[in-house]
C-alpha cells in the first residue's frame, strides 16, 4: 500500500512554495506516494498547487487574529474547516501529515491530532507564527528554518531538527551554477502578492536607476501591476522596455535568479531562502506589520551574516526620496568585490537541500505509523 502524505498551508507563495518544493522532493524519493494538499479555498494555492501537478481540496478558512468584528463569521468557518478537515482525513487515511504555518494550516493539523494521525510541522520565520506555535505543542516533529535561540526555544528541541526553508529543486541549484560576473540586474519583488511600498519605493527611484543604466525585473503583485507599469511608461521606459521589465507574477523564478545580482525586497522566509541558496545578496525592507516583526528578525539575520542589509521601511521610503538609496543600490551593483562579498555571505545561509531533508523526515514518521492508528 503506497504511503499518503496530507500537506497543508496557504494563504501566500511563500507558505506555499516550500510545502510544493518538499512535494517534488517526496515524489523524487517515494514515486508512488500519494499526496493531498489542503488548503485555504480564498488564497492563491489551489491555482498553484494544481499547476505542479499535485492534488488539492480546498477549505473555507479565514484568518481571525487581529480581524476586529470580522473575526465572528471568521471564527465560524474556521470551526467548519475543522469538521470538513476530519471528513477529509478520515477518507484519506493519511500516514503523516505535514503543516507548513499559516492561518490555513490550523483545521487540518489540528484534525490531524483530534483523530491521532501523527503531524509535523515546518516552521520558516525566527519568530513562529501562532498557528505552528500552538501545533508545535501536538506535533511529533518539527523542521525549523533558524536555529532556535539559545535558552528561549519556541519549540521542545527533542522534537525539533533544523532542515532550512524547502525551495524549489531548480532554484536550489543555482548556488552552485550561478554565472558570478555581475551584469547589473536588480530583481524588484514584494513576495508573491507584491508589496505597494516596495513598489512605491521603486518608482521613486526609476530616474536615477535608468541614467545609471540599471537592468531591472520587478514583480509586483496582481493588484499593482498596471499602476507599476504605467509609471514606468511615464518615466520614459518604452512598451516593449516595459513588457520584459516589469511582471504581475514570475513563475519561473530560477532564471530570473540567474541574472540577476542584486534584490530589493521583503523580508519573507521563502524569498530570503530562495535567494540565499541563489546566491544573491539584497537589500531588505521588512514587512513592518508582520505579526511579531519575524520579517526584521529574518533580515537581521541575514545582514549579521553578510548577505544583505536591512532598511526598515520608514527609512527606505526617505532615503528613496532624497535619492540615497537609489545610489546605495548603484554603489552595490557597480562594487564586484562587495558583490562577491555579499554572495558569499547569502550562500552560508544557504540550505538547498533543505527540501529533500524535510521529506526524509516526513517519509520517515509516515513510515513508522500505519492510517488510523
Amino acid at each position: 500500500m503506497p504511503i499518503r502524505i496530507i500537506l497543508t498551508t496557504g494563504g501566500t507563495g511563500g507558505h506555499i512554495f516550500p510545502a510544493l518544493a518538499v512535494a517534488e522532493s517526496l515524489k523524487a524519493k517515494q514515486s508512488d506516494a500519494e499526496i493531498l494538499f489542503i488548503g485555504g479555498t480564498y488564497g492563491p494555492e489551489k491555482e498553484l498547487v494544481e499547476k505542479a501537478g499535485v492534488a488539492f481540496v480546498g477549505l473555507p478558512v479565514r484568518g481571525f487574529i487581529g480581524r476586529g468584528l470580522k473575526a465572528l463569521p471568521a471564527l465560524g468557518a474556521m470551526s467548519t474547516s475543522i469538521g470538513q478537515a476530519m471528513n477529509i482525513l478520515k477518507e484519506f487515511r493519511p500516514n503523516a501529515v505535514m503543516g507548513f504555518g499559516g492561518y490555513a494550516s490550523f483545521p487540518t493539523l489540528f484534525a490531524s491530532w483530534l483523530l491521532r494521525y501523527p503531524c509535523a510541522i515546518h516552521e520558516q520565520n525566527a519568530i513562529p507564527g501562532a498557528a505552528n506555535k500552538l501545533m508545535g505543542k501536538m506535533a511529533r516533529r518539527i523542521c525549523l528554518s533558524w536555529p532556535q535561540p539559545d535558552g528561549r526555544p519556541a519549540f521542545a528541541p527533542a522534537s525539533s531538527v533544523l532542515t532550512g526553508n524547502p525551495i524549489r529543486a531548480g532554484i536550489a541549484r543555482l548556488g552552485r551554477e550561478k554565472n558570478s560576473v555581475p551584469s547589473r540586474c536588480l530583481l524588484v519583488m514584494g513576495g508573491s502578492q507584491g508589496a505597494r511600498a516596495v513598489n512605491s519605493i521603486m518608482i521613486k527611484m526609476l530616474p536615477e536607476l535608468r541614467k545609471a543604466g540599471i537592468t531591472i525585473v520587478h514583480q509586483t503583485g496582481k493588484n499593482e501591476f498596471e499602476t507599476v507599469a504605467a509609471a514606468y511608461a511615464q518615466c520614459g521606459f518604452s512598451q516593449q522596455e516595459t513588457a520584459s521589465i516589469v511582471h504581475p507574477f514570475i513563475h519561473d523564478m530560477a532564471s530570473v535568479y540567474a541574472k540577476c545580482d542584486l534584490a530589493l525586497c521583503r523580508a519573507g522566509a521563502t524569498s530570503m531562502a530562495e535567494l540565499a541558496s541563489a546566491g544573491i545578496p539584497a537589500v531588505y525592507i521588512p514587512f513592518p506589520f508582520a505579526a511579531h516583526d519575524h520579517q526584521t528578525a529574518n533580515a537581521k539575520a541575514m545582514q549579521d551574516a553578510g548577505g544583505g542589509v536591512l532598511l526598515p521601511q520608514q527609512q527606505a521610503e526617505m532615503m528613496a526620496e532624497n535619492g540615497e538609496l537609489a545610489k546605495m543600490l548603484t554603489d552595490i551593483l557597480n562594487d564586484e568585490s562587495r558583490l562577491a562579498a555579499m554572495r558569499k555571505g547569502a550562500l552560508s545561509l544557504a540550505h538547498p537541500d533543505a527540501a529533500g531533508t524535510v521529506a526524509d523526515e516526513l517519509l520517515a514518521l509516515a513510515r513508522n505509523n500505519t492510517p488510523g492508528k
